[in-house]
């Protein structure tokens, strides 16, 4: 990846060894690897520096030296932080890439993914297409993946994400979009933002790249896309393009469902584009129209090409991916990775697509909603209503109350956290139940969702 030749003049002393991947976590290291000594929130690699040398890596950047290890193996730095920007920009500048960049609320990864997957398939880009890592797009994890991408690229794409503003503005000094896609903006992060509003304004940051980008996709059915629209123009930013709604560029003409997918028939640019996906979330179906309209403009592939890939796209975990427990005839929607109001109606309206069933919720805590935390719980209760969820079982402090505000046919039980929640569920669940597992990452939802699961092999009928 960095012979040491390079890595000698990146950092301006002698490098005895290439290195083949770049590591922050020493339980991951693998033999040539550089491990990059970062101070994490719980963590400090610093301490780790010797297990991973002695794992195999072929030396690790640090700010300090290391007792009981050879001075050649360590690549003493004021900053490691800086060191790893260095290599993500060095390498960077060895690629003669375009970049798709993402940002949003909610959305950002399976976007993501389906970009990939959509130009990937493509006989002339194979091999020449890449993503950032797992949900790696942070001031730390878009850098790593930046120094790795291989040089051979031709289409990078990014996910960027944030918790404060200028952090995208950071990001966009080590990657400068093409394109780039919000895929929403919604409640998510209000603890540190204060307002929607403030949010709105930290993700409009993805349109200030150095010279003004080929385009970019809007959510029409965002309350502040006047705004993005406006922003994406004092960027000089000639193509704008809209999704979502009835009058956007990309809009929903058909969408049939079936038990795990759907069929869609779109319109996109003026044209109409037909294509099946495993699935039936609507944020999915809403994703896939600024996913492909992002892939026809940076490629310039046909659009009914890229929508053919689709039907082997499988939704990322946690994120909306649909099983069907054969045996017990029983429809589980895994969708464990991370809620926020937002998506969570929405996965509820997706819910209620399935008809002849009972319809059950399993609900963690939704966090980083700020001091109105307790309200956005307690008044989802009025969502579940409109959509007749049948069942609902909540675990965590703050879905407590929205357990108190629901009607008592619909209890199924409150629980402390997910792991108790999924010793019980189980024995709540029927034959042809239909189940949304939700809750942001931390309440450890998938835990419930491997308890459904194995239902699959239990004899309980």
């Amino acid at each position: 990846m960095f012979s040491k030749e390079e890595l000698s003049e990146i950092f301006g002393q002698t490098v005895s060894e290439n290195a083949d991947d770049i590591c922050i976590d020493s339980r991951s290291v693998k033999k040539g690897d550089v491990f990059v000594a970062v101070k994490g929130e719980q963590y400090d690699g610093h301490d780790f520096i010797k297990q991973a040398v002695n794992d195999g890596a072929a030396f690790a950047i640090s700010e300090r030296n290391v007792q009981g290890i050879d001075s050649d193996r360590i690549i003493k730095v004021d900053s490691s932080f800086e060191a790893l920007n260095k290599l993500a920009k060095y390498n960077v500048a060895k690629t003669a890439a375009k970049y798709v960049g993402i940002t949003g609320s909610v959305g950002k990864t399976t976007t993501k993914q389906l970009i990939y997957h959509a130009l990937s398939k493509q006989p002339e880009l194979r091999g020449k297409v890449y993503t950032t890592r797992k949900n790696f797009n942070g001031q730390i994890g878009l850098p790593i993946c930046a120094a790795t991408m291989p040089r051979s690229t031709e289409i990078g794409v990014f996910e960027m994400g944030m918790s404060a503003r200028g952090e995208i503005k950071k990001l966009l000094k080590i990657i400068q979009p093409s394109v780039s896609v919000i895929s929403q903006i919604c409640e998510t992060h209000l603890e540190f933002f204060g307002s929607i509003w403030e949010i709105a304004k930290a993700k409009a940051e993805i349109f200030e790249t150095a010279a003004p980008q080929e385009a970019a996709i809007i959510p029409a059915d965002c309350a502040f896309a006047d705004f993005l629209k406006q922003k994406a123009r004092e960027n000089g930013i000639k193509n704008i393009f809209t999704f979502g709604s009835q009058d956007s560029d990309a809009k929903i003409l058909e969408c049939r469902q079936r038990e795990e997918s759907s069929e869609i028939v779109a319109e996109i640019l003026g044209e109409k584009v037909r294509y099946e996906v495993c699935g039936v979330s609507d944020s999915l179906i809403r994703n896939i129209l600024s996913s492909l309209l992002c892939a026809h403009v940076i490629s310039k592939i046909p659009l009914q090409k890229l929508a053919d890939a689709l039907a082997s796209f499988e939704s990322p975990s946690g994120r909306g991916g649909v099983f069907h427990l054969k045996e017990r005839d029983i429809i589980l929607i895994d969708d464990a990775y991370n809620a926020c109001p937002t998506s969570v109606k929405s996965a509820i309206r997706s819910l209620a697509k399935y008809e002849g069933c009972r319809k059950i919720l399993a609900l963690g805590d939704m966090l980083e909603l700020g001091r109105d935390a307790n309200l956005y719980h307690e008044n989802l209760s009025a969502t579940i209503d409109k959509y007749g969820v049948d069942l609902v079982f909540t675990c965590g402090s703050l879905s407590k109350y929205l357990f108190d505000n629901l009607r008592d046919c619909k209890k199924g039980g409150y629980f402390e956290n997910s792991a108790q929640l999924a010793e019980k569920i189980s024995d709540k669940i029927k034959n042809d139940d239909c189940v949304l597992v939700k809750g942001s990452n931390s309440m450890k939802m998938n835990l419930v969702v491997e308890a459904v699961k194995r239902l699959e092999n239990s004899n309980v009928l």
